[in-house]
C-alpha cells in the first residue's frame, strides 16, 4: 500500500512540476492573480531574464526524473528551494493556501517522509 502512495505522490509532484516547468516557456495556461506581494516577486524573478528560465528548467528536469523514477532523493533536494519559497508564499501571502498546499507541498511532504533514509545519506 505503501508503494502505491510514494508513486502516486511522485507522479502528482512530477507531473506538476514538468507541466508547470514547460508552462513557463509555452504559456498554455494563464497563471491566476495571486496577492499582490506575491506577483511583485514573480515579476521581480522574470525581470531578471536568469531565475524564473532557471527554476523553470529545474522544474522541468527535477520532474522527469520524479516520473520516470530515476534519482528521486536527489530530485526532492534539488526542488527543496523552490517548495520552500512556493510553500511561504502561500502560507503568508496568500488568503487560501490549500490548493497549492494540498497539490503540490503535500505530496512533497510525503516523498520527503519515503525517502528520509536515502536524503540523510546524502547529506552525510
Amino acid at each position: 500500500m505503501i508503494d502505491y502512495i510514494e508513486i502516486a505522490c511522485r507522479w502528482i509532484l512530477g507531473l506538476q512540476m514538468f507541466f508547470w516547468g514547460l508552462n513557463g516557456f509555452f504559456h498554455w495556461v494563464k497563471v491566476p492573480p495571486s496577492d499582490p506581494a506575491i506577483d511583485r516577486f514573480v515579476q521581480a524573478c522574470i525581470d531578471t531574464r536568469f531565475i524564473m528560465p532557471t527554476v523553470k528548467i529545474v522544474e522541468i528536469f527535477c520532474g522527469a526524473l520524479l516520473v520516470v523514477h530515476l534519482g528521486v532523493p536527489l530530485s526532492l533536494a534539488i526542488l527543496s528551494p523552490i517548495m520552500f519559497v512556493v510553500t511561504g508564499l502561500h502560507v503568508l501571502h496568500n488568503p487560501k493556501p490549500w490548493g497549492v498546499l494540498v497539490t503540490t507541498t503535500l505530496p512533497y511532504a510525503a516523498l520527503l517522509f519515503f525517502h528520509s533514509a536515502t536524503l540523510l545519506r546524502l547529506v552525510h
